[in-house]
C-alpha cells in the first residue's frame, strides 16, 4: 500500500501555489486524510503534490460579517473545539461524526469539501446552510454557492489550476434550530444515509424557512426546501414521517451496494428526516440570538503550528526532514512518498509504531504529532518538518510505566499486542484533550483503532479507570528526553538518521567513525530498553578471574558469539557479535571502549555499540565486578543497561532482558573455565534453542514464585 512516486513542493504563498498548479498533473495536499488513501491504493497517481499548509493567509478562523470564515488549512478538530465555531451549531453537531479523532486532527474542513465524497458530512452541512466557498485561480477569485460547488461524486466546479481557499458558513440567527443524524455501520464510517436540517421561526413561533439536506443517498448532497411540509405538520414527528416518505423516495438516487439497497436507504432517510426536522422545529423555539465575538481580528488555527515553505523535491530524490521524536531531534533522508510510519520504523528504529492497513482504517500506526493523535500512514514524512512527535516508546519508562500502560496490563487489555501501541496513543490523546470523558462515550471515542482480538472490553475498562483516576488530565509522556536515535543501516540504501544537540551524531552505518580519531563512546541520555543484573558463583579465585577480565582478548573469547577484529588503541576495540533466535538472525559489527578499569577493586566498565545490515542497532553499558566468595572461589557480578532499536527491539523489553541475562550466565561459565586453565568456548554463538528454553523456564519459575507468594 505505497503511493506511486511523486514530486513534492510546499509553497509559502498563494501565488506560488497557483503557479505550481499551472503545471501538469498537480494535486493539492492540505490534511491529506482522504487523498493519501487514494494514493496508497494507486487510485490516483499525480505527478506533483502541492502542499498548501505553509501558504500565508489560509489559516484564518474567525467570525466576521455574519459568517464563520474557515481557511483552507484549518483542521477539523480545531474548528470542533474553537469558541468561534459555536456560532454555527450545525458544524458542532456534524464534526464528531467526521471520521475519528485521529483523522480530524489532520483533516481540514475545506479539504473535505473539495474531496466531495457523497457520503461525507461537511458538504451536506455547507449545502443546508447555503455556505459560500471561495476559489482562487489564475483568473482571480470567485465565490461559489455550496449547492453549485458539488458537481458529482468526488467532483467539484474547481478547475485543475484552482484551489479552494476558504469556506464561509452563515452564523445561526435568532429563532433558528438544527438537526443532524446519520446511520453508519460503525462510528466513523461513511454514512449509509444522513440528514441535516435547519428550521427558522419568527417571534410569533411561525415557521419562516425550513431546509433539509440528505447525504449518502446520491452522488452529491441533495437539498430540499421543506418549509410548507413543516408548517402543515407543526413539527409533529409522526406526521412528518408520513410526509417525508414520498420526499425520501424522490431524494434517494443510488443503485445501492452491499451495505444497503435503495429501498433500505429510503426508509432510513424518511425516519431520520422526520426526527431531525422535528428536532430543529422544537429547538428553534428556544434559540436565542447569537452574537458575534467582539473582536474582528482573525484567529489562527490553534492546533496548527506554523510551517515552513519547501522547494520542489523531485520524485526520485531524497530530502532531509528534521523533527523531534520522543524529545530527541532526528533528521532522516527520505523520498517524498515515504509516510511517517515507515520513516519512524526504518530510519529512526522506533518499531513500536505498527503498520496494518496503510490507508488509515485500522489505526495501528497512531502517534502524537504536535500534541494530537494522527495516523502515521496518512502523513508523508516530508510533511513533518519541524513537528513534535511522540510514539509509544515515549509513553513510559521500563522502571516507570505510564498509568495507561499499567491499566492496560491490569485489565488484560493487551492480548496479541498488535493494536496496543495505537490504542495507547489514541487513549492518551483522548484523556489529554479538552472535556470530560464518560464511560458511555468511550466505545465511540476509542473506535478509531481496531482490535483484531476483539479485546475491547478490557481496553475500555482500562481507559475508564485512568479517566476516573485523573479527571484533570492524564499525566504527560514519561520517556521524552534527549537521547541517541539509532537508524537503519546505511547498507540497505535507506538513508540515515542524525541526532543533534547534546547527543552525538549517529550515522545509519551503526557505529561512530569518530571513535577512530579518539572520541569517547557515550551512553544515551534516555532510559534503557532493558537492564540486566546477573550474579554468578565461580570456582576460580578472584585474582584468576580478574586476570581474564583484564585481558581483552581472553575476555572477548568468553563472550558468546563475539570476536575481536581490531585493537584501535586507548582501550578502544572493533569487533563482531552474533545471536540467533528462531528465524531472527542478527550479526552485529561495532565498537567497544573500556572506560573504567580498577585492578584493586576488580572492577571493569565497558561501553559498546553496533548495528547489523537488517536495521537492528544496540548500545550497552556493561559493568563487571569480581569479589572473593566467603567459602572460596569468587563471585562475578554483571550489570548492563541495553539500548535496542530496529528488529531486535521488537522482542520486547522482557524477552530482550531474559536473553541478555542468559548470555551473561554463559559468559560467567566461560570466564570460570578460562580462569581455571580450561579452554573457553570462544567464538561460538549461543544456541537459539538453549536461549529460548532458558528464558521460558525462567518465566515459569517467576510465575510459580509469584503464585506462592500470594
Amino acid at each position: 500500500m505505497k503511493p506511486a512516486p511523486f514530486a513534492y513542493v510546499r509553497p509559502g504563498s498563494l501565488d506560488d501555489v497557483l503557479a505550481e498548479l499551472a503545471g501538469d498533473d498537480a494535486k493539492v495536499l492540505a490534511g491529506g486524510q482522504s487523498l493519501v488513501p487514494v494514493l496508497a491504493m494507486r487510485l490516483g497517481r499525480p505527478a506533483t503534490l502541492v502542499d498548501i499548509t505553509a501558504a500565508r493567509g489560509l489559516d484564518r478562523l474567525d467570525v466576521d460579517g455574519g459568517a464563520l470564515h474557515v481557511g483552507a488549512v484549518v483542521r477539523q478538530r480545531a474548528v470542533e473545539h474553537a469558541d468561534q465555531a459555536r456560532a454555527v451549531p450545525l458544524l458542532g453537531m456534524a464534526l464528531p461524526f467526521v471520521g475519528h479523532r485521529e483523522l480530524r486532527s489532520r483533516g481540514t474542513v475545506c479539504g473535505s469539501l473539495a474531496h466531495a465524497d457523497p457520503a461525507a458530512e461537511l458538504p451536506a452541512v455547507a449545502c443546508c446552510l447555503d455556505a459560500e466557498l471561495e476559489v482562487a485561480g489564475p483568473r482571480g477569485r470567485r465565490t461559489v454557492a455550496a449547492e453549485e460547488f458539488f458537481a458529482g461524486a468526488m467532483t467539484t466546479t474547481v478547475a485543475p489550476d484552482e484551489v479552494l481557499v476558504a469556506a464561509r458558513f452563515p452564523v445561526a440567527g435568532a429563532g433558528e434550530g438544527h438537526g443532524f443524524a446519520e446511520i453508519a455501520r460503525r462510528h466513523g464510517d461513511f454514512a449509509l444515509a444522513g440528514v441535516v436540517t435547519r428550521v427558522r421561526r419568527g417571534p410569533d413561533g411561525a415557521v419562516l424557512t425550513a431546509r433539509l439536506t440528505a447525504f449518502g443517498v446520491s452522488d452529491r448532497p441533495v437539498t430540499r426546501d421543506v418549509t410548507d411540509l413543516v408548517r402543515t405538520t407543526e413539527g409533529a414527528e409522526g406526521l412528518l414521517r408520513e410526509a417525508t416518505a414520498g420526499l425520501a423516495a424522490d431524494m434517494v438516487d443510488t443503485a445501492g451496494d452491499a451495505h444497503g439497497s435503495p429501498g433500505y436507504r429510503r426508509r432510513l432517510l424518511a425516519v431520520l428526516a422526520a426526527r431531525e426536522l422535528a428536532r430543529a422545529h422544537r429547538t428553534a423555539a428556544d434559540a436565542a440570538p447569537r452574537r458575534e465575538p467582539a473582536t474582528r481580528e482573525p484567529n489562527r488555527n490553534p492546533a496548527r503550528p506554523p510551517e515552513r515553505a519547501r522547494a520542489r523535491v523531485p520524485a526520485q530524490e531524497r530530502v532531509a526532514v528534521t523533527f523531534r521524536v520522543n524529545g530527541s531531534e532526528a533528521t532522516v533522508r527520505v523520498p517524498p512518498r515515504m509516510h511517517l510510519a515507515d520513516a519512524l520504523r526504518e530510519h529512526v528504529g522506533l518499531t513500536g509504531t505498527h503498520l496494518g492497513c496503510e490507508h488509515g482504517v485500522c489505526g495501528m500506526c497512531t502517534v502524537l504529532v504536535d500534541g494530537s493523535a494522527a495516523r502515521a500512514c496518512l502523513l508523508f514524512a516530508v510533511q513533518c518538518e519541524g513537528t513534535e512527535i511522540v510514539t509509544v516508546e515515549g509513553l513510559g519508562r521500563p522502571e516507570e510505566q505510564h498509568p495507561l500502560q499499567q491499566a492496560f496490563s491490569a485489565h488484560h487489555a493487551l492480548q496479541c499486542g498488535f493494536c496496543t501501541p495505537g490504542m495507547l496513543m489514541s487513549s492518551y490523546d483522548l484523556l489529554a484533550g479538552p472535556g470530560a470523558v464518560t464511560r458511555e462515550d468511550l466505545p465511540e471515542q476509542m473506535s478509531g483503532v481496531l482490535c483484531r482480538c476483539t479485546g475491547y472490553r478490557g481496553i475500555l475498562a482500562a481507559v475508564a479507570d485512568v479517566a476516573a483516576a485523573h479527571p484533570c488530565g492524564v499525566p504527560a509522556p514519561l520517556n521524552c528526553e534527549p537521547r541517541v536515535l539509532m537508524g537503519r543501516s546505511g547498507g540497505s540504501g535507506q538513508g540515515h538518521t542524525e541526532q543533534s544537540g547534546a547527543g552525538a551524531r549517529e550515522s545509519t552505518r551503526g557505529v561512530d567513525s569518530s571513535l577512530d580519531g579518539g572520541a569517547d563512546l557515550t551512553v544515551p541520555a534516555g532510559s534503557p530498553s532493558a537492564t540486566v543484573e546477573v550474579t554468578s558463583a565461580l570456582g576460580a579465585p578472584v585474582d584468576a578471574v580478574w586476570a581474564v577480565l583484564d585481558d581483552v582478548e581472553r575476555m572477548v573469547a568468553c563472550l558468546p558469539g563475539a570476536a575481536l577484529t581490531e585493537a584501535l588503541g586507548g582501550d578502544r576495540y572493533r569487533g563482531t557479535a552474533g545471536v540467533a533466535l528462531g528465524p531472527v538472525k542478527l550479526s552485529f559489527a561495532g565498537l567497544a571502549q573500556i572506560v573504567e578499569r580498577d585492578a584493586d577493586g576488580h572492577r571493569l566498565r565497558m561501553i559498546g555499540q553496533g548495528s547489523d545490515a537488517g536495521g537492528s542497532a544496540t548500545q550497552a553499558d556493561i559493568r563487571l565486578r569480581a569479589e572473593p566468595a566467603p567459602g572460596g572461589g569468587s563471585v562475578l557480578r554483571a550489570d548492563a543497561d541495553l539500548y535496542l532499536s530496529g528488529r531486535i527491539a521488537q522482542f520486547g523489553r522482557a524477552l530482550a532482558g531474559d536473553v541478555s541475562r542468559r548470555l551473561f550466565e554463559q559468559f560467567a561459565m566461560a570466564v570460570d573455565a578460562a580462569a581455571a586453565g580450561r579452554e573457553a568456548p570462544a567464538r561460538r554463538g549461543p544456541s537459539p534453542l538453549r536461549l529460548a528454553i532458558g528464558a521460558l523456564l525462567d518465566a515459569v519459575r517467576r510465575r510459580v514464585s509469584t503464585v506462592r507468594r500470594r
